[in-house]
């Protein structure tokens, strides 16, 4: 498997051009007290500079209803934000914002709470959309936000697929995704749960190249570390054992630098591609600087003693940036790359564009792109209050509706039954949807415009089949139950889902329409009924959304 992505010298040239076209930044005030000689590179402008142009007005598309796609879109490609010193939020002035960190004041009943538990978790327990509605939207995301220490709560894992009754996931191949699917379905925290699978798609390592061992290290440190400091993650994640192997980290010394994580680093992780952040060269010296890492192998215990070997290290000077204002220049090992990324001007954008894109599919405003990029900062590289603000904004709740991903539609499931893991089959069925848990196709992650496809939608159904032909069909001997008894009995079978009025209707067609046939009995055809509308219920378009 490769990590790289080649470049073709067109496009190399392009970004050198870019970056040498770069506007310098306009001159603060301190600038222009300093004498010229210790001055910055800066432009002076002596007139009033225009407000950056807000991006385009999104149509908005109420909760129950769809576009014109039966599925609604999948998170859209993040928009890319213009100056990112365009906007400075000023002391005392947050008061007057009218478009930026918004909180929704709309109506919050069981839709918008649905929405909101499966966009920061994996759905609603039966009852847990009414509870959670009942408390208005700024408590239910502060108690998404603040779950307490987690818990599994629910029917523990059972099954002969089991090591003693637990799950080998360092050994038995599948066994990480089916514990990871137990935590989705079982967790009080649902948004650490979320978060963690919106970090393995962000900084993505696959179990196809590295241990279960190194997999459950990778990923306990994405869990713990991403409700703190971004840098500190990055500043972990870039030694972490698991990655060194995946992007060929212990491949890389002063004489031979490999260049798969220096680039990774900044395209995937901390700048993202096109957007004229960095250039070739500045790969080449990330990867410099990446150098000097080490790790012993044996038969028994595979890679093991991963270490610091200055001897493999480039200690040569290194230049980050160059002709930029923020030009890093140093003998830089990991830890200084890492913060020279960071320190990038473009990188809270990314950030913040990233964390959007993953529970909103239309972009931000340019305002409210900038006000998330201030508060990142401000909190010192946080994540959590970025999520808190967007689980908070109008767009969630007023915006179009966003394909779940396979595993969110598994866990949703697994959720609404209040189910636990009883089989194994979670692994292919899971796979066939189109996300395996641990194994992410490639280091960009999965693609979320392809969760829903003639392939991937088999999975789906084979996922819901596996409730409704366990599931106990009550006796219709003598029954005279209506259409619309019927169709109440189905959806209280998956805990009285929220499903839009169309959607409803649909149901409510089937359950009259299976009775006119004569082909079987009034008790086989009621019983088949029931059946067709438990599967009509998960398995039709508008349950594949939130």
């Amino acid at each position: 498997m490769t990590a790289t992505k080649s470049k073709t010298s067109a496009a190399k040239a392009k970004a050198r051009a870019k970056a040498k076209a770069k506007k310098l930044p306009v001159c603060t005030a301190k600038d222009l007290k300093t004498k010229k000689a210790k001055r910055r590179k800066c432009r002076v402008v002596t007139k009033t500079t225009k407000p950056a142009t807000k991006a385009a007005a999104v149509t908005k598309t109420p909760i129950g209803t769809h576009p014109s796609s039966p599925t609604g879109p999948a998170a859209a490609p993040p928009a890319t934000s213009g100056d990112p010193t365009a906007w400075t939020p000023l002391p005392g002035v947050a008061d007057q914002r009218t478009d930026g960190l918004r909180t929704y004041t709309g109506a919050f009943g069981t839709d918008q709470a649905t929405r909101l538990l499966f966009r920061a978790g994996f759905g609603p327990l039966p009852g847990q959309a009414e509870a959670f509605a009942a408390l208005g939207v700024a408590a239910a995301v502060d108690r998404l936000v603040n779950p307490g220490p987690a818990q599994l709560v629910g029917p523990a894992p059972s099954g002969d697929f089991l090591v003693g009754g637990q799950f080998a996931p360092a050994d038995k191949w599948g066994h990480g995704h089916l514990q990871w699917l137990d935590r989705i379905a079982r967790s009080t925290d649902q948004l650490g749960e979320r978060m963690t699978l919106v970090m393995h798609d962000w900084i993505a390592m696959s179990a196809e190249k590295i241990s279960g061992d190194q997999m459950i290290a990778s990923i306990g440190k994405l869990r713990n570390g991403w409700r703190g400091s971004f840098r500190q993650l990055m500043q972990s994640m870039t030694i972490d054992p698991g990655m060194l192997v995946w992007l060929d980290g212990l491949d890389s010394e002063s004489s031979d630098p490999n260049e798969n994580y220096g680039r990774e680093l900044m395209e995937m992780f901390t700048l993202g591609a096109d957007r004229g952040a960095y250039t070739e060269d500045d790969i080449r010296e990330n990867a410099r600087a990446l150098t000097g890492w080490v790790a012993d192998w044996s038969e028994a215990r595979g890679l093991y003693n991963f270490r610091f070997w200055p001897d493999r290290w480039d200690q040569t000077v290194k230049v980050l940036f160059g002709g930029t204002t923020y030009e890093r220049r140093g003998n830089f090992k990991y830890n200084d790359v890492v913060d020279a990324c960071i320190d990038h001007p473009l990188h809270p954008s990314f950030v913040a564009l990233k964390l959007w894109s993953a529970f909103i599919p239309t972009p931000p405003t340019q305002q409210t792109l900038d006000e998330l990029c201030a508060l990142y900062r401000s909190s010192g590289e946080q994540l959590l209050p970025l999520v808190q603000a967007i689980l908070l904004h109008p767009d969630l709740y007023t915006g179009p509706s966003m394909t779940k991903s396979p595993v969110t539609y598994a866990g949703g499931l697994l959720r609404s039954k209040r189910a636990g893991i009883d089989t194994d089959a979670w692994t292919w069925v899971c796979d066939m949807m189109g996300q395996f848990l641990w194994y992410p196709p490639n280091v960009s992650g999965w693609n979320e415009r392809a969760w829903l496809n003639t392939t991937t939608y088999e999975g789906r159904w084979y996922a819901a089949q596996y409730f409704v032909n366990d599931g106990d069909v009550p006796t219709y001997e003598g029954s005279t139950e209506t259409p619309q008894q019927a169709v109440d009995a189905a959806l209280a079978f998956w805990g009285t889902p929220v499903l839009s009025s169309d959607h409803r209707a649909m149901l409510l067609q089937h359950a009259t329409d299976a009775m006119k046939t004569n082909l079987w009995s009034d008790a086989a055809r009621r019983t088949l009924r029931q059946q067709t509308l438990r599967m009509l219920v998960v398995a039709a378009p508008d349950f594949q959304v939130s």
